[in-house]
């Protein structure tokens, strides 16, 4: 009998034993290596997760080195091996489908892909304050409706300027469109929701982006009372949620609105809940991620894990002897409890504070996760 013959094909296995052996694997790196052992394998990971992936904490790597950063799992609690070349001490003012954003000493805007070694420079943001220590506080954050690797109608929307207005452009624009809303400002966040842009400010205020026109459309007033943050998130059921964070005592509490739409007006109802289900959030600097705990067990459910996102405009805020959100807190909805999951060492408080990232599902085998 061949040799050839006594060698198992691993691609071929059952679909049913392949995810019978997926389910037993709880570790978020695991299923990275998992799914990179091959293409039939990625697809289960894919299909199991349901295109969806629990976040990793970008953090200053195990050998302090100033120009590569590693990746904090949750779910092993352990930071891994792997080091991506993101130097450590520049801010990251967004993530979004894997993708890292910085500003440049130039002013422009530098989107970094780490898992695939892919730079895209955007236009100059004008109106930037030219001093380099607090260009890369000027953009409070960046978000993307799509891989701009694979779509080339990506759409970008910044949260920009010391009064954290909105800008945005579709990818190869040559500039920027700067959006009108009068008096209103301060926004913090930006959700791509079943076709449409998103964006919220500190009270409350919902606001729907026409790209093509460049106009905005107010779906709520801001009648809120001032938050800490606030974050717009989808959950796995396609609810659209706002949650707002508030810091009267450390680490402070969430309050969460499920945003209804009435047809008729085209107003945005806010009903405040105090149970998400089996979601788990996942909020920050980065684009907001909801995953179900059903796929995840190894999540808490009904939990909000949040990092620190905040800033003045030219440095974050720190209070001596408190040990701000440079870690992982997680927030449960039902005790309003809250709990450390992750605290970073002394030395690295002073940092810009880590941000969560999405790893890809399936990576090819001669990625840097090969090192994990």
């Amino acid at each position: 009998m061949a040799i050839s013959s006594l060698e198992s094909d691993w691609a071929l296995l059952p679909k049913d034993l392949l995810e019978s052996i997926l389910y037993k694997v709880a570790s978020a790196v695991d299923r990275v290596r998992f799914g990179a052992v091959c293409k039939p394998w990625g697809t289960a990971v894919k299909e199991r997760q349901q295109g969806t992936q629990i976040p990793m904490l970008l953090i200053p790597g195990k050998d302090n080195n100033d120009k590569v950063q590693s990746l904090y799992s949750i779910t092993d609690q352990r930071i891994s091996d792997v080091n991506l070349s993101i130097p450590y001490n520049r801010r990251c003012c967004g993530s979004s489908l894997g993708w890292l954003s910085f500003v440049t000493e130039s002013s422009f805007i530098l989107l970094f892909n780490p898992f695939k070694n892919t730079k895209i420079y955007l236009p100059r943001l004008e109106k930037i304050i030219d001093r380099v220590n607090a260009k890369q506080y000027m953009v409070r954050k960046l978000t993307l409706s799509s891989d701009p690797a694979e779509n080339s109608d990506c759409l970008v929307v910044v949260i920009f300027g010391a009064f954290s207005d909105l800008v945005f452009m579709k990818l190869g624009d040559e500039s920027w469109t700067y959006v009108d809303i009068g008096d209103a400002c301060w926004f913090f966040d930006v959700l791509y929701y079943k076709g449409h842009v998103l964006a919220i400010n500190q009270r409350g205020m919902l606001v729907s982006l026409d790209v093509n026109t460049g106009q905005p459309n107010i779906l709520a007033p801001q009648d809120l009372e001032h938050a800490y943050q606030t974050y717009l998130v989808e959950i796995s059921n396609g609810d659209l949620l706002l949650l707002r964070r508030f810091v009267k005592s450390y680490p402070g509490y969430f309050t969460v609105h499920k945003l209804v739409l009435d047809d008729e007006s085209g107003r945005v109802e806010r009903v405040e809940v105090k149970n998400i289900g089996d979601n788990a959030l996942f909020v920050g600097g980065n684009y907001s991620v909801s995953i179900s705990t059903s796929n995840f067990p190894e999540c808490e459910s009904n939990s909000i894990y949040f990092t620190d996102d905040y800033n003045c405009g030219s440095a974050y805020e720190r209070i001596p002897d408190v040990p701000y959100d440079v870690g992982i807190y997680t927030f449960n909805l039902e005790d309003g409890s809250a709990g450390l999951h992750y605290k970073p060492i002394s030395a690295h408080r002073s940092l810009p504070p880590p941000i969560w990232i999405l790893p890809p599902i399936y990576v090819a085998r001669e990625t840097m996760f090969d090192q994990f």
